[in-house]
């Protein structure tokens, strides 16, 4: 049956060979193909192929190739499928299988879904795969819906440390999986990286743990697991697709299980008691291929993230300002002030502008107004523009922001009451400012996950708001506080708001902004990070006067440039700015080479930002150098050597960002770039040619 954009093909029980034949204009490569063959289903696209036993449904990995060099990873044979849900029926039974190619919204990639479902007694499951063109990894996700057997699937997993005589043999995995990957041979070593947000209180934000598997099973937390071996030259990785460790829901404890024959992925975030006769969307993951060096994980780790939402210039690229950075809350919001706003991001070179906090009638319990004290339950009168504040409505403001070429953004904070049970409604209060008024930016604040009612309601809001507007809408999704988002979950619906810091508070440091970011970049595509700056010339009494990092002595120019390869954001009142006049012509060059550098896969070089030292990116296009940017701290070396072990060969490096500042290719060791200046708390961002 052929229907407008998606082919649907259904396989019953029956095993055989088939293809699919697509007529008019093709969405996909060819390549990309899903076939169920007898006993074996077959994954491919141009960068991989999956091999699954089809054990009736709950499929069974066999094997897996890198096809650029054509090396496999074979999995010895094992009877462990893919899900297992303890006390429930094992075997599948009524199990179909549906292939399309499908779009998330309209303005995304469009991929290969493989639906598989199945019923374990009472219980049913559907397992979409999504195979995507440009990336070396696909995604599984499981649903669920009907009734279960068991009233629990979460273990015990506190086992007794028994003497190490006891047969290995004897013990047995009860606990529940939506992964397994068995080891072919001994010796693999594991990387597991696991996040913080909350990030008002937590200023680490990832951290790296190097395992070598034992024959007792370990558990370990963390969103990514990359494996390697030391005779291999491919390794594969994995990527929890849910929140981080403290805001999942049934959270068995660990995300990753591993000895030194299997690892395991942990925690389908459902309960047997959130059943019923609607699907319910579980955590999933993206299994994915690399070689093996820790440079080329962290690329298809990226590309692969790359695919979930497409970076449109014309939706994404934003240099947003939003007033709450210099703590005068919202007594100042009114519309001669967000006038006075919009002329000055005219004239910095700003593009977004967003309405924090008191924009709205109902204020909050953050307002520097006593009357305010909403936070968790909101009418919809509350979400008109305060009378007072706003006596014409936002057509003034939008008006001049027309004019002046600036987006007009909009802080929202969804009713918490019954687990968002209103979530409809205020999917539609956004719908009609985006409708109204042409707003398609949203920081969404106030997020908890406190059961998974709430997350199942959040995602209906955030889905019918990016349906609703054909794709167009991009929310912030502010992880500062409380169990949200994390950095690997709603992918789809926009970026991070990452951080609140205040000179006010004596707790911004630019270092310390540029080493999240440094960080992050390796495991988290940094066009997906708001990142700030704030006004370094307020408060500087706050910081003692003998502190070289004071962010009141850094040059402007130095602290906006750490937030250029992510999304900047101006984290202050633009009309209290000074002297903008360097801003202003860095942020006009930036615009010009925006969107080339946000396309690009950037990674964290040089050392790791300490306040006394050189840091920097590098950014790839096609595994090709594209750009390079560097920033020197407060160090003595006016010099650093980065190496960017893909040079190969003499090639062109110039300036596009930075005065004083030089990059020069060694003349022996092509892969040694040396950059150069003499000012302390400078940068540089150049091209490679």
């Amino acid at each position: 049956m052929l229907l407008k954009k998606c082919k649907f093909i259904l396989i019953s029980l029956f095993f055989f060979t088939y293809t699919i034949h697509i007529t008019g204009q093709q969405q996909l490569p060819e390549e990309i193909s899903a076939i169920l063959k007898n006993d074996t289903l077959y994954l491919k696209n141009k960068q991989i192929s999956f091999t699954y036993y089809w054990n009736k449904g709950n499929i069974v990995l066999k094997e897996a190739q890198h096809n650029p060099i054509g090396q496999k990873l074979q999995f010895p044979d094992h009877q462990t499928p893919n899900l297992y849900l303890p006390g429930e029926i094992a075997t599948p039974t009524n199990t179909k299988i549906t292939i399309s190619e499908k779009q998330t919204f309209p303005t995304e990639y469009w991929h290969k879904e493989v639906a598989i479902l199945y019923k374990l007694g009472d219980l049913e499951v559907k397992h979409l795969i999504k195979i995507y063109a440009n990336t070396s990894a696909i995604s599984h996700t499981y649903f669920l819906k009907g009734k279960a057997t068991s009233s629990t699937w979460i273990t015990n997993n506190n086992e007794e440390l028994q003497m190490i005589e006891k047969n290995k043999e004897d013990e047995k995995n009860n606990s529940e999986h939506i992964a397994s990957i068995p080891f072919d041979k001994k010796h693999w070593k594991s990387t597991i990286v696991s996040f913080k947000e909350a990030t008002d209180y937590y200023d680490n934000l990832v951290s790296e743990k190097i395992i070598l598997p034992y024959r007792k099973k370990e558990n370990h937390q963390g969103n990514i697991l990359l494996a390697t071996h030391p005779e291999k030259q491919i390794g594969f990785f994995l990527i929890k697709e849910a929140p981080i460790v403290n805001s999942q829901q049934y959270y068995p404890g660990y995300d990753f299980q591993i000895d030194d024959k299997t690892t395991s992925v942990h925690g389908i975030g459902i309960s047997p008691k959130d059943l019923g006769d609607e699907w319910i969307q579980g955590y999933g993951y993206a299994i994915g291929l690399s070689k093996s060096d820790t440079i080329a994980f962290k690329k298809a780790v990226l590309q692969y993230q790359k695919q979930l939402r497409k970076y449109i210039p014309q939706r994404d690229a934003m240099i947003l300002a939003n007033t709450w950075g210099d703590r005068s809350k919202d007594s100042r919001m009114n519309e001669a002030f967000i006038v006075k706003e919009i002329e000055q991001a005219s004239t910095i070179g700003i593009t977004h502008l967003q309405l924090d906090d008191g924009w709205q009638t109902g204020l909050s319990r953050n307002s520097a107004s006593k009357a305010g004290k909403k936070w968790d339950d909101w009418s919809t009168e509350d979400w008109q523009p305060h009378p007072k504040r706003f006596p014409n409505g936002f057509e003034p403001i939008i008006k001049t922001a027309k004019e002046k070429k600036v987006e007009i953004c909009l802080w929202f904070n969804p009713s918490k009451t019954n687990s968002y049970q209103l979530w409809e409604r205020d999917a539609d209060i956004l719908i009609e400012y985006y409708r109204r008024y042409g707003i398609k930016v949203f920081k969404i604040d106030g997020i908890s996950f406190t059961n998974k009612q709430s997350e199942v309601n959040l995602r209906k809001l955030f889905t019918k708001v990016m349906t609703q507007s054909k794709g167009q809408v991009t929310f912030n999704m502010d992880v500062t506080a409380g169990h949200r988002v994390g950095y690997h979950f709603f992918n789809e619906f926009g970026n991070v708001f990452l951080e609140n810091r205040y000179t006010d508070w004596g707790n911004y440091y630019p270092h310390r902004t540029l080493r999240n970011l440094w960080q992050l970049s390796g495991y988290v595509p940094t066009e997906r990070l708001q990142i700030e700056f704030l006004n370094n010339s307020r408060n500087q009494n706050k910081y003692p006067k003998d502190d070289h990092l004071a962010p009141g002595k850094i040059p402007l120019t130095y602290t906006s440039a750490i937030t250029l390869v992510a999304q900047p954001l101006a984290w202050m009142e633009l009309s209290n700015l000074k002297n903008i006049g360097n801003l202003k012509d860095q942020f006009s060059a930036y615009k010009k080479i925006a969107d080339d550098l946000h396309s690009t896969i950037v990674l964290p070089i040089g050392k790791e930002p300490s306040g006394f030292s050189w840091a920097g990116f590098i950014t790839y296009h096609n595994d090709v150098p594209k750009y390079i940017v560097a920033f020197r701290e407060y160090t003595k070396n006016d010099d650093f050597e980065f190496k960017i072990k893909e040079l190969k060969k003499a090639m062109k490096i110039n300036r596009i960002l930075g005065n004083d500042i030089s990059a020069v290719q060694h003349q022996k060791n092509l892969s040694i770039v040396k950059i150069s200046t003499p000012k302390q708390f400078n940068y540089g961002l150049f091209l490679i040619e």
